[in-house]
């Protein structure tokens, strides 16, 4: 299995206090944040979220570097919701004006609250997101998705396609391995024919992966419906969780 496959499973395998909480009650907690975070105004709620989000993930012994590697892209996306605000919002008291290529340009204070606040929502619903995808194995995810009336079809495609996806991105590596020690890259044309190459060998390779992997489970007793096992009643340790879990949210949103 690829390296990221391995480290989100990982932590669910290793079961430490955070891991080991029951899908259904982090799930209640995931949707229960993200509500907060969404109707909270301000930026306090929001960033106390990102900032709760990353201690609870180093709590959960996940290295912060790779919280801080995947909140890269969210954080990119948080800087360009804050600077298109500060062109498009004209309210508030103007703090900067300039003149570019015979434009004049700007900043109120209303663009920069506009943008700030947008920013801090992307950074708090994004950090949520990650700390429970980063502390819940897909099974557990999975269990709990059908405890609240998923439909089963979806819970079967999710977990197929968990599966299959870094088989898939170990086979390119290994074609583009392959490639590279016959000096498929040494130039710019190269590179396109390798790159189209790979991309049909990928297709094609999929589809016979799929045949097979449909056989294996037409043997193994598949009928059209994944059989997916019932979760455990809650423990008392996941009640606690959710009653603090739900306290602490209700002083995040009180901080508004």
């Amino acid at each position: 299995m690829g390296g990221a496959h391995h480290f989100i499973d990982a932590q669910g395998e290793e079961r430490s206090l955070l891991a080991a909480l029951d899908g259904r009650i982090k799930l209640v907690l995931l949707l229960a944040a993200l509500g907060v975070n969404l109707t909270a105004g301000g930026i306090r709620t929001p960033l106390a979220l990102a900032i709760l989000a990353l201690l609870l993930v180093v709590a959960a012994a996940v290295p912060a570097r790779d919280f801080f590697r995947r909140m890269a892209i969210p954080s990119m996306l948080a800087l360009v919701a804050f600077v298109t605000q500060l062109f498009w919002v004209r309210q508030g008291e103007p703090l900067l004006s300039f003149t570019l290529f015979s434009w004049d340009f700007v900043f109120t204070s209303g663009g920069v609250e506009r943008g700030s606040e947008l920013s801090a929502r992307i950074l708090g619903g994004m950090g949520t997101l990650l700390f429970f995808s980063l502390t819940t194995p897909l099974p557990e995810l999975m269990r709990a998705a059908r405890f609240f009336r998923c439909p089963p079809v979806l819970v079967e495609l999710a977990l197929i396609m968990y599966r299959y996806i870094f088989l898939f991105l170990e086979e390119g590596v290994r074609i583009r391995n392959a490639q590279k020690s016959r000096l498929g890259y040494v130039d710019f044309r190269n590179a396109l024919r390798s790159w189209g190459i790979l991309g049909g060998m990928l297709i094609l390779r999929t589809y016979d992966r799929a045949e097979a992997t449909f056989a294996a489970m037409r043997c193994r007793g598949y009928r059209g419906a994944l059989t997916v096992a019932v979760g455990n009643p809650l423990q008392r340790r996941d009640w606690i969780a959710l009653g603090l879990g739900l306290g602490l949210l209700g002083i995040l949103f009180a901080l508004r």
